[in-house]
């Protein structure tokens, strides 16, 4: 069973979504103008894939504090390269048994310029702003000191697949994280409609 600093990557995965909810709100003027094809999936994998029917994957170490409802897993063979990038290692999470997003890691300046201009070739270029950065900062109040080492982000947003490309100068780290926007809607949906229910019982 492969193990990953599950704690800290649970943490960033939190603020990855978070990130894109308030970009999504509040800057869809940042969106590319080219309109490519985007992806329904990761890897011949679509989104919803039931997790029984993927042989090829490993299921991590869960954290205690961790869902029972979402588990992360990495799969067998997989190339740690997307084009020239050199990647650290790929993340799958899944569910309710439904394969919901990808997390990856890659580190150095040199793979972020390529893993950059491989996406933008992909799918389109995104405005970079100092001020979006800022502004997240004093919105997202959780964890701060995350926020600050990311120096440069990007995101992407389509009707089936949303993307972020986060980087640190300073840490030489980054993380590209690639979720079905349908999924993750119905996820937070559900977590949302759990959280009433605990807070009625305790009232």
């Amino acid at each position: 069973m492969v193990k990953l600093k599950v704690g800290a990557m649970r943490k960033a995965k939190i603020l990855a979504i978070v990130f894109s909810i308030f970009l999504i709100g509040c800057f869809v003027s940042t969106r590319s103008s080219k309109s490519p094809s985007e992806p329904d999936g990761f890897r011949s994998i679509k989104w919803g894939t039931e997790i029984t029917t993927l042989k090829d994957m490993e299921k991590a170490e869960q954290d205690k504090s961790s869902k029972s409802d979402l588990v992360w897993c990495t799969r067998k063979g997989d190339t740690l390269a997307i084009g020239k990038a050199k990647l650290e290692n790929i993340s799958y999470s899944f569910w309710m048994g439904n394969f919901e997003s990808v997390w990856i890691d890659f580190e150095g300046d040199e793979n972020f310029e390529t893993l950059k201009k491989e996406l933008f070739e992909r799918f389109g270029n995104v405005l970079e702003s100092e001020e979006l950065l800022k502004k997240m900062d004093k919105r997202v109040g959780e964890e701060p000191s995350t926020i600050g080492h990311v120096e440069q982000f990007y995101a992407w947003w389509g009707k089936k697949t949303e993307m972020t490309l986060s980087y640190s100068k300073n840490r030489h780290k980054g993380i590209l994280y690639i979720n079905s926007r349908m999924i993750s809607e119905e996820r937070r949906a559900y977590e949302k409609q759990k959280e009433n229910e605990k807070r009625l019982k305790e009232r």
